[in-house]
């Protein structure tokens, strides 16, 4: 019985090893800035907004949803959408500011956060496509992530407002630097869409994909970290923009 017992938890524990680190991994491309197109990627991306339509909801909280779905990429694609009665223009300086971290680093206090740009064109004095940053420090013994992301931003109408985005490893066929003892996690196509859908109220959504990459398995990002941590993440992200924005003086 003794030795039936420990045959059933060994294989237990092989299980588990298996599935938190073992189970699955992707390689992905490396995408250089010259390899994105902006009407491709727009196109893709819209296309993945529209379908995300049919996800039912995992979290909800008043004009506030979240869904995640397995069916899009090897990795769980989570999505938002916030409606809020707010002035058009506020939103769409609050989702820029969010996404673009200037020409210098930007250190974010209390969230173990660094930010700069690495790359930046501009169009009318101000920044139409950038290659942004994001560092984010872990105590051990969990591990520091960075992401290095290309973001294109687009107003196709006086009422509508989006960036795409989507990680990118060199430019011009050289890569960029390394962050010490960072694993560099991987941001699949994605997409910010602010739009007014009537006087004075304004739909904000955002579908995005991350893979943090590393030492944990596929299964274990699907089943684990995206739902415990990157939807959860995402839900009060789209909170703390929806009282934001209700409360930010025009």
């Amino acid at each position: 019985m003794k030795k039936k017992a420990g045959i059933a938890a060994g294989a237990l524990v092989l299980f588990v090893l298996w599935f938190v680190f073992l189970a699955g991994g992707v390689d992905y491309p490396d995408l250089d800035v010259r390899d994105l197109d902006r009407t491709r990627l727009f196109l893709q991306t819209e296309q993945l907004l529209e379908a995300s339509e049919q996800w039912p909801a995992d979290l909800t909280d008043e004009s506030v949803s979240v869904a995640s779905s397995l069916e899009v990429y090897p990795v769980r694609t989570v999505r938002y959408s916030v409606e809020v009665d707010t002035d058009l223009e506020k939103a769409i300086r609050y989702v820029k500011a969010e996404n673009f971290s200037g020409k210098t680093r930007r250190v974010l206090p209390g969230k173990d956060k660094y930010e700069d740009t690495l790359y930046q064109v501009d169009r009318d004095e101000e920044p139409y496509e950038w290659v942004r940053r994001s560092v984010h420090i872990a105590p051990p013994p969990g591990g520091n992530r960075d992401a290095v992301v290309m973001y294109f931003e687009d107003r196709p109408n006086p009422k509508t407002y989006r960036i795409a985005f989507q990680s990118v490893e060199t430019l011009d066929g050289k890569a960029w630097p390394l962050v010490e003892d960072a694993v560099r996690f991987k941001v699949l196509p994605s997409i910010y869409k602010v739009e007014e859908i009537a006087p004075g109220r304004v739909r904000i959504r955002k579908v995005e994909a991350v893979d943090p990459r590393g030492s944990m398995s596929t299964l274990m990002n699907n089943y684990f970290i995206s739902l415990f941590f990157f939807r959860d993440y995402m839900f009060e992200q789209a909170k703390d923009m929806r009282d934001k924005l209700r409360n930010m003086p025009g």
